[in-house]
């Protein structure tokens, strides 16, 4: 399998544990517990520097460094994310960066020429670093972002890398 089979499952988990924190799945703690939102953020940061290392490790390898790229942006985002989920930090500055995280990927869409899922993904993506923002800013209930990002989770990671998995290619 490729090396961004790493990056896919691996993201594929952050954003699966924050859209159950969205969705208000284990999301209030326990008379005299950890916040649970401490444990997604380390799980994100966890993956945000895993996609980084992953990002080293594709332009050590095959150099793809146009793919590498893309790897660090999302995973800078999962760090940033994951640091301040965990240190309960404010999150407008984050959903502010979604924004860039949103529109900037785009410019891919030509690397991604020989397929149509991954040029769907990209899509997907910018409209879910769009909702980001305006669930930050309340135009947006976060449910709506938990399912959105339950979806993403499946869609944009899973599918693909159990289609490497099975020993297909990615279509």
């Amino acid at each position: 399998m490729p090396p961004i089979s790493v990056v896919f499952v691996g993201s594929g988990l952050a954003v699966w544990v924050n859209a159950l924190y969205f969705l208000g799945v284990g999301a209030k703690p326990k008379e005299g517990g950890a916040d649970p939102l401490r444990t997604v953020g380390w799980i994100t940061l966890a993956v945000g520097l895993a996609d980084l290392v992953q990002a080293a490790y594709i332009i050590a390898g095959p150099k793809v460094v146009v793919l590498a790229g893309l790897v660090v942006f999302y995973g800078l985002f999962f760090v940033a994310l994951g640091i301040a989920e965990l240190a309960g930090l404010d999150l407008r500055p984050v959903a502010n960066l979604s924004i860039a995280v949103a529109i900037v990927p785009l410019l891919w869409w030509n690397f991604f020429s020989g397929g149509w899922m991954f040029r769907s993904i990209l899509v997907v993506w910018a409209v879910t670093f769009l909702v980001i923002p305006a669930t930050v800013y309340g135009e947006v209930p976060a449910q709506w972002l938990g399912g959105l990002l339950a979806g993403v989770a499946v869609y944009t990671f899973w599918v693909p890398v159990i289609l490497l998995a099975l020993g297909h290619k990615i279509p």
